[in-house]
């Protein structure tokens, strides 16, 4: 099926041979839609008899899916909160409301659900969508290494965007491709081949190319994609977030001098890597805190990711998040038996 190209009701869907659901029981296609998604309300409205269908393949960050519901359907999910999700109606139309972001799509036109925001929709009768799970923690990764996006800020998607010109019929093109790849049970996605994360890789900047976001105008002003010398820098970084690196350690990852390293970090986001380097383990430290166990202790957790100065390490880290790491680690445990040091 080309995605341009609206269905008729006798077409077959695309991915017809990796059929998650079909029926006819509402209740059971809202208990399989959110096995995979996220729990949500269900509700038909008008006369049209309710026929859903979920088709889906599933990569490591990212799934594609195929959905349809025959009637006019209301699902509101809440917040997704792992996960964006693309939309592109190939038959029908939906209104969607992300928080403040309302928006109709169809006819040539997708859009994106933002995790952190309420969601409500409204698909037409006969509306039929290819979506694209992906997981938050994925775009986010992508965004920082394709686009520049800055450790630390949040990554939202706003409007309906037009897919009829060159980059959005390359974007859908790549969806064709591997849909119709994925024919049997020989599916591109899931398979831990470079081929499969490459795919994936390709599908996540394509959004970050064809959808509007709240970046999109740095994505516009570079004229190609990072610069070797920082994914490369940044790479080494991630994996290094708990050693005792120092500038010259990064710049041999790289394959670069001090000083070409610091001018490429300087053109690309106006900060050092050193303070690039800092900001990511603030973000490990800030996702520790959250997330503890009985034992975590905050002196623990900054002494090992290179914050010695317990008093400096609070006052960064509430510039950063706008809360002291006691506070953070506060929030997320039970007030008997706490122990932040």
């Amino acid at each position: 099926m080309d995605l341009f190209q609206s269905a008729t009701k006798a077409d077959a869907l695309p991915l017809s041979d990796h059929v998650l659901f079909k029926g006819d029981d509402i209740d059971e296609a809202r208990a399989a839609v959110a096995e995979v998604y996220c729990d949500h309300r269900l509700e038909t409205i008008g006369r049209q008899p309710f026929a859903a269908q979920h088709n889906r393949i599933s990569g490591k960050a990212l799934s594609i899916n195929v959905m349809t519901y025959g009637a006019k359907t209301l699902i509101a999910p809440g917040a997704l909160e792992g996960f964006y999700l693309f939309q592109f109606p190939v038959r029908g139309h939906a209104s969607i409301n992300n928080g403040t972001n309302r928006h109709e799509i169809g006819g040539g036109t997708s859009g994106v659900i933002n995790p952190e925001a309420s969601t409500s929709m409204i698909w037409s009768e006969d509306c039929v969508q290819v979506m694209l799970q992906i997981e938050k923690k994925a775009l986010i990764e992508t965004a920082r290494a394709e686009v520049g996006l800055p450790a630390g800020t949040s990554l939202q998607f706003a409007g309906a965007n037009k897919l009829r010109n060159g980059e959005g019929r390359a974007f859908l093109g790549l969806l064709n491709f591997i849909m119709k790849g994925s024919e049997g049970d020989d599916a591109l996605l899931g398979s831990d081949t470079l081929l499969g994360k490459q795919l994936e890789r390709t599908l996540m900047v394509g959004l970050l190319q064809t959808q509007s976001h709240n970046f999109s105008s740095i994505v516009a002003s570079n004229t190609g994609p990072m610069p070797r010398i920082i994914r490369s820098a940044e790479s080494y970084m991630h994996e290094n977030l708990r050693a005792p690196i120092m500038i010259e350690d990064i710049a041999c990852a790289a394959g670069t001098s001090v000083r070409n390293l610091q001018g490429a970090f300087r053109n690309r986001y106006g900060r050092s890597p050193m303070t690039v380097l800092r900001d990511l383990r603030l973000e490990l430290a800030w996702e520790e805190l959250s997330n503890p166990t009985q034992t975590t202790r905050v002196t623990d957790v900054a002494t090992e990711l290179g914050f010695f100065h317990l008093g400096r390490f609070a006052e960064i880290y509430r510039k950063k998040f706008g809360c002291t790491p006691v506070e953070t680690l506060r929030a997320a445990l039970p007030t008997e038996g706490f122990r932040p040091f």
